[in-house]
């Protein structure tokens, strides 16, 4: 189990990669609310992988980006609201009104904390997972994130952040991967507030991998301004 944590840590992706998302928010009772569009890049640089994500509302609301990084030293996340640039933000606020999703949920920083200890091996949607509980060293929400590592193929497959009572707050669940040019991406995850039963619903619409972005893309100076996209998107 060790040894799949080590290798989740210090994979690199083959090549970079680019995709289109679409969120949508699925409240326990009524109707779910219009998609949010949303771009994703992720890569490596020296000082390990980088996330940028820009949100695309189609209704007028300001856009959001932000840019995340993690190491063994430690995660950083740059967050742009509007005219602002913010380091290292309040981590609970969604990334837009009437979601629930965060930049932790896309950034994954919880799996480089150094407190993180194995739990357990066993089967998850018939398939066997490696269960680890990892510590916030930040005396911030969560308290901690236990995470769940494929066995076989050492991608994250679910991811659950407790409170200081240890109680389960919310989950995060990839719920398909999909292939593209013969690599495998994820296709869709979701994330539950296990006391609301609300669903957030993160699918990718679009996508393009193997590719070598410019080190601009995940600098925070460049996040008063939209990324430039690759060509060549694959739909999914």
């Amino acid at each position: 189990a060790k040894e799949v944590l080590g290798d989740f840590r210090s994979s690199r992706l083959n090549g970079d990669l680019c995709f289109k998302f679409e969120m949508i928010h699925k409240p326990r009772q009524g109707d779910s609310a219009p998609a949010v569009p949303g771009v994703l890049w992720a890569g490596w640089t020296n000082e390990g992988p980088r996330v940028r994500v820009e949100l695309r509302p189609t209704d007028g609301t300001r856009p959001l980006a932000f840019i995340a990084a993690k190491s063994a030293q430690g995660s950083r996340l740059w967050l742009r609201r509007g005219a602002t640039t913010v380091e290292n933000p309040r981590q609970d606020e969604p990334l837009a009104a009437g979601l629930l999703l965060l930049p932790s949920d896309l950034a994954l920083p919880y799996t480089h904390w150094e407190d993180t200890r194995y739990v357990k091996t066993e089967r998850s949607r018939g398939r066997p997972v490696h269960f680890f509980l990892a510590t916030n060293p930040a005396k911030v929400a969560p308290a901690s994130v236990g995470f769940a590592l494929d066995r076989t193929y050492g991608t994250l497959v679910q991811a659950t952040s407790f409170d200081g009572a240890g109680i389960a707050r919310r989950t995060l669940q990839v719920e398909e991967f999909s292939k593209v040019d013969e690599q495998w991406i994820l296709g869709s995850c979701s994330v539950r507030d296990e006391a609301t039963r609300d669903v957030d619903l993160l699918k990718v619409t679009e996508a393009a991998v193997r590719r070598r972005f410019d080190a601009a893309t995940f600098d925070p100076a460049t996040l008063d301004r939209p990324a430039p996209l690759p060509t060549g998107f694959k739909p999914l």
